[in-house]
């Protein structure tokens, strides 16, 4: 019996595997033929053409490696493999203090796999996901749709296109709101923070919400300390923050820098 299954993509989209993929092939071929079959390279010296072979052989090992590293990131993330990327949604929900009554929107749907973990946790309330689904990414509104459906929460759902940065709502619209790394890829607004305060903008005064981001990265929101303190004035009475790659137990191999390094939840209420 063919039952169709909900499809959540991956944090690691399949495009990098893809580019990557590629560009090991090249360097491998290049590598194996080596610098001195290309005959606009044969005037020059056997030093130079050495050189040209080394730095080639060191480029497609780092690629291969970036490429191997990536695939299994993937599997991690995969809610058919490690399940990693389930695990932290659950967490940022299992922070954010609601009662479930009224609306929730997620910041950044994606493939609407929050939304509709929020939707099946707080069956009175009703959600918006809002994204702007780039084309780096393999996710789309229709994806979210059929997802719900797929679930049966599609009823207290909305999918809609936006932008983070400038959120087509109200002050003070929706009683909760949770993200989960996206404010750090939006492209709209360089200062990060700003797309934090937009956030909370459309938080209703007692409302929850619960933030998930690369907070710790001090090139996107500089001391975090600071930062917390700054969140304050934008009338926030309860605020906390969690570096969380501690109380998720994250794999060793996804807490390098680029990827879950620097992970912080901010949570509370307005």
């Amino acid at each position: 019996m063919n039952v169709k299954q909900p499809d959540y993509g991956n944090w690691v989209p399949l495009k990098i595997i893809y580019v990557l993929g590629i560009l090991s092939i090249i360097m491998i071929c290049i590598s194996i033929v080596g610098f001195g079959k290309f005959s606009f390279l044969m005037n020059l010296p056997v030093y130079i053409l050495w050189i040209l072979q080394i730095l080639a052989l060191a480029i497609t090992l780092i690629v291969v490696a970036f490429l191997i590293y990536m695939l299994i990131s993937r599997y991690l993330f995969s809610y058919n493999g490690g399940a990693v990327s389930s695990k932290i949604l659950d967490y940022v929900l299992g922070h954010l203090q609601w009662d479930g009554s009224g609306k929730l929107l997620d910041i950044g749907c994606g493939s609407g796999a929050m939304t509709i973990k929020a939707a099946k946790k707080y069956q009175r309330a009703k959600f918006v996901g809002i994204d702007y689904w780039g084309i780096e990414w393999d996710y789309g509104e229709a994806q979210c749709r059929r997802n719900a459906s797929l679930e049966r929460v599609d009823d207290r759902i909305d999918f809609m296109r936006g932008d983070a940065a400038a959120l087509p709502f109200e002050d003070e619209y929706f009683d909760a709101a949770v993200s989960n790394f996206v404010f750090h890829e939006v492209k709209s607004q360089k200062d990060k923070r700003l797309v934090v305060k937009e956030a909370l903008r459309v938080v209703k005064k007692g409302g929850a919400f619960a933030f998930h981001d690369l907070f710790l990265d001090k090139n996107l929101y500089g001391d975090i300390d600071e930062f917390v303190e700054e969140l304050k004035k934008e009338n926030v009475s309860e605020i906390a923050v969690i570096k969380s790659e501690d109380e998720i137990n994250i794999p060793r191999i996804l807490k390098l820098p680029f990827m879950l390094g620097s992970i912080a939840l901010i949570y509370g209420k307005k």
